[in-house]
């Protein structure tokens, strides 16, 4: 009997236990999602900060490698212009004494005709007078006639006959030059002109004496008009050499005043007057040179002729 009655009470215990147990095995599974939101909460700021802290320093580092590049480059560009600029000029103008060629020029000691090739076949194209200074480009093979600059107004170039010419520097430095070959065949086509010349005294006004000429034009061949006279007057006996020319023919009359013609025709004749001098010319031996030529400026055909005077 007593085993009867102890056995349904063990079992209401049993399952009393079996319900409280249950409960607390509950608990914890409820309380599961809130440790999950708990640790939701704690990962955001951590992936924040972490966010903050790596971005900050990437923006401050940028602006740190550029500044400094650029101011580098810009302190070394001055610097190898400012080194550069001293040594530039030492060089060049240690340079220029040995690169410089020197010019060689020539005078003559009365006028000759400058031609446009180097020979009397070829044409005149103008004067060198004595004196004049004439720049050296080259010399024909012979070393005989002389390419020059031509001093005067007309043609820029053309070849002088050396045989009254001076040279300052080495002439033969300059170049040879072969002769155009096409103007020999035409010496004969080239017109001429010829005149006299003679001695009519010497005057004088207010301390200047000069001579005076007569020039008759001869040209018979071409009958060309003179339009252009230069006298050149060597007095022996001082060393001095005066010269004058002009357009056209002009005669000082004494203290007088001055006569003159535009232009002497063939045939006719005109006296002229020489260079004013400061000493008396009489009885002085004179080297007289007299250029002329039928166009003005000393252009166009010329002639001179050499004549002994004494007053």
């Amino acid at each position: 009997m007593a085993k009867n009655k102890t056995t349904p009470n063990a079992i209401k215990y049993l399952f009393t236990i079996l319900i409280i147990t249950s409960l607390a095995c509950a608990t914890p599974s409820l309380l599961a999602p809130e440790q999950s939101v708990d640790n939701t909460q704690t990962s955001q700021p951590v992936i924040t900060e972490i966010l903050s802290a790596t971005s900050l320093p990437t923006y401050t580092f940028t602006p740190t490698l550029i500044r400094p590049t650029r101011e580098a480059t810009q302190t070394f560009t001055p610097t190898v212009f400012v080194t550069l600029d001293p040594n530039t000029a030492t060089v060049t103008d240690t340079a220029l004494p040995t690169s410089t060629v020197e010019l060689i020029t020539m005078t003559v000691s009365r006028p000759t005709n400058c031609r446009v090739g180097p020979g009397k076949a070829y044409e005149i194209a103008g004067t060198l007078l004595a004196g004049e200074k004439a720049i050296v480009l080259g010399r024909d093979p012979s070393n005989q006639y002389w390419y020059i600059a031509n001093p005067d107004p007309g043609v820029e170039f053309c070849w002088v006959w050396g045989e009254y010419a001076t040279f300052t520097g080495n002439n033969l430095l300059v170049p040879a030059y072969t002769p155009i070959a096409t103007y020999t065949a035409t010496p004969t086509a080239l017109p001429d002109i010829k005149f006299d010349v003679q001695s009519r005294g010497a005057d004088k006004c207010n301390g200047d004496f000069w001579i005076k000429l007569e020039i008759t034009n001869t040209s018979q061949q071409t009958k060309l008009p003179f339009r252009s006279v230069r006298i050149e007057v060597e007095d022996t006996n001082t060393n001095t050499t005066r010269f004058n020319s002009s357009d056209g023919f002009i005669l000082r009359n004494g203290c007088n005043g001055y006569s003159q013609t535009e232009s002497l025709d063939y045939g006719k004749s005109f006296v002229v007057s020489g260079p004013n001098f400061s000493n008396n010319l009489n009885g002085h031996t004179l080297r007289v040179y007299v250029t002329v030529c039928t166009e003005k400026d000393l252009k166009g055909i010329c002639r001179t002729i050499k004549i002994g005077v004494k007053p």
